[in-house]
């Protein structure tokens, strides 16, 4: 066990390094992660402690914030800040909920809080990326390969929900490896509170009850709660939460191949990031094909993994126009990716982790220098 826990102290050394990095270039002022700022903010009404850029049209930390200092607010506006988009940002209450337990209500302290718990459940997956890793039958140091996603980097770095949930979603997998039930249901459900996109995995778990014959409330339960706050929230705000932030679809692959073919010319320094990330994500693909039967992951991640990529594929322009869109969305076919990678040869794994620290250290470089 001492690699799990070195693994999960490596991964907290880093992601705190680069939060005190990017703490620093933002004039030590942790509330500026959030970034709030844009017509749905009155500087004079919000809570004492956060900083409101009127040089910044705002981000959905802005939303996560505002749900943290009250998780179950039936209003669209209050403590100076609107909610956009009140059943869609409401339905993602796990992040928030944590935050505000954690800060004991104290608006003050939710800035700090909301890095805080992003780093804590960076570290956590890392120790139960390990512990999948030895149930595999590998080194517990394979469990950075999950926290070390790039795209952790922007979520940190604007008090994003993708974290938490991919830490509620790999905490789940290792309970369904171990076959502890009950648990999985547990954490599957929180994960699904946390950012929906996880249901993907309940539904994976339902397609594979016919042939595995596990207890149902596994899948059964996280599909049933999230119909429940489904219902919950449209009779509060009068419109569904999934139809409220349903985004539009694109032809397969179509968006992604145009966003490479712009970012190829790598003239400027975004071409050449975007590129990279773009590269990245290709490779991820790549190997998850060449590894696919060699795997230890149990069936339902397979089947995960195909219905994140047929996601991830039919994603709009608007998502590819920076990588703050596609690199968050990401994150779940990356998940997906890893617990099948990790299960797999040693040269996958090792090609995982490379490629990841390589953009992870370019990328965070790249967010500091941007502030």
């Amino acid at each position: 066990m001492k690699s799990v826990a070195a693994a999960a102290g490596i991964i907290a050394v880093c992601y705190g390094v680069f939060v005190f990095a990017l703490w620093r270039a933002r004039d030590r002022d942790i509330s500026r992660f959030v970034v709030a700022g844009g017509p749905g903010v009155d500087p004079r009404e919000v809570p004492p402690g956060l900083t409101v850029r009127k040089d910044l049209g705002g981000y959905d930390g802005m939303a996560f914030y505002r749900l943290a200092v009250n998780p179950f607010t039936h209003q669209q506006k209050e403590y100076g800040i609107a909610l956009d988009n009140p059943p869609y940002r409401q339905q993602r209450i796990g992040y928030p909920l944590i935050v505000f337990l954690a800060s004991l209500g104290n608006a003050r302290w939710v800035p700090a809080m909301m890095v805080i718990v992003n780093v804590i459940a960076l570290a956590a997956m890392a120790a139960i990326g390990g512990a999948l890793a030895r149930h595999f039958g590998f080194s517990g140091w394979w469990g950075v390969v999950f926290p070390l996603y790039p795209g952790f980097v922007l979520t940190l770095s604007r008090d994003t929900s993708e974290i938490v949930a991919c830490m509620f979603m790999l905490a789940a997998a290792y309970a369904l490896a171990r076959e502890r039930w009950m648990a999985a249901a547990l954490l599957l459900t929180y994960a699904v509170l946390t950012r929906e996109t996880s249901l993907v995995i309940a539904i994976a778990l339902a397609i594979v009850y016919i042939k595995r014959r596990f207890p149902p409330i596994t899948f059964v339960m996280p599909i049933a709660v999230y119909a429940v706050w489904q219902i919950a929230l449209t009779l509060i705000w009068r419109r569904v939460p999934l139809k409220a932030g349903a985004p539009a679809i694109a032809f397969p692959f179509s968006e992604f191949t145009k966003f490479l073919a712009a970012a190829a010319p790598r003239r400027i320094v975004l071409q050449r990031l975007y590129f990279m990330e773009s590269l990245y994500l290709a490779l991820l693909v790549i190997i998850v094909i060449l590894i696919w039967r060699r795997t230890s992951a149990n069936v339902e991640w397979r089947i995960t993994w195909l219905f994140y990529l047929a996601i991830s594929a039919i994603l709009p322009h608007t998502i590819w126009l920076e990588d703050f869109g596609f690199l968050r969305i990401f994150a779940d076919l990356f998940l997906a990716s890893a617990v099948l990678i990790v299960g797999s040869r040693a040269a996958a794994r090792w090609s995982t982790l490379i490629a990841s620290a390589v953009l992870w250290v370019h990328l965070a470089r790249h967010v500091v220098e941007l502030h």
